[in-house]
């Protein structure tokens, strides 16, 4: 019998949506693995690239970043000028990183958290993806529950962060974020909570990924 190919479950989401809670709650019950910022460290592994340099332009738009990274990263990076002046872009940074989301959904099962992986894998032959959301009030509450910061803050970091992520997104992809079109499910976590919306999706996932 011909062995399936692996499967993976792609999550992006609305900050203080409980995305990623959500994902680690679905891999728990798989016993697969999840990987958000740890492709950073991957990726910057890879390309023998510093971490620093994938953390400053994780998720965040192309536009200005690069020249922003040059002038506050430099001095760590004075030895390897030749480099980067010619071979790293905010294209390159981008593309180590889809390397490495390739490399894992392909040799083993997994859940990939934001990214742009939902566009990076479509032509996987075994992808699930999910776009969570919630509701704005239980976004501005599961922040300052979880960081201990005033709903000002919550409400500034909420209008940042979705922004950055959009302008990141649909500046590598040809969806939009967040776009029920871009995804196979889109869903609102606040119905159901995050447990209730871990089951809902992992009962989802078993059938849709014949599990």
């Amino acid at each position: 019998m011909e062995e399936k190919s692996k499967y993976v479950i792609t999550i992006g989401r609305e900050i203080g949506s409980g995305g990623k809670a959500i994902g680690e709650l679905m891999a728990k019950q798989l016993n697969i693995p999840i990987y958000d910022r740890s492709l950073i460290q991957m990726a910057a592994e890879e390309s023998g690239i510093s971490p620093k340099v994938f953390k400053k332009a994780d998720e965040v738009p192309h536009k200005g970043t690069f020249s922003y990274l040059m002038r506050t990263l430099a001095s760590p990076f004075a030895s390897y000028g030749t480099l980067y002046r010619n071979s790293m872009s905010h294209e390159s940074l981008f593309k180590f990183q889809s390397d490495i989301i390739r490399e894992k959904a392909e040799t083993e099962d997994c859940i990939i958290v934001g990214r742009c992986s939902e566009y990076i894998l479509r032509d996987h032959p075994r992808h699930l993806s999910i776009f969570i959301r919630a509701d704005y009030d239980k976004r501005v509450k599961f922040l300052m529950d979880r960081n201990d910061i005033s709903a000002d803050t919550a409400k500034d970091l909420i209008e940042q962060t979705d922004a950055l992520r959009s302008d990141y997104h649909n500046f590598y992809s040809e969806n939009n974020w967040g776009d029920s079109r871009s995804y196979d499910i889109c869903i609102n976590s606040s119905l159901l909570g995050i447990e209730g919306t871990a089951d809902l999706l992992l009962d989802i996932a078993k059938k849709y990924l014949k599990l």
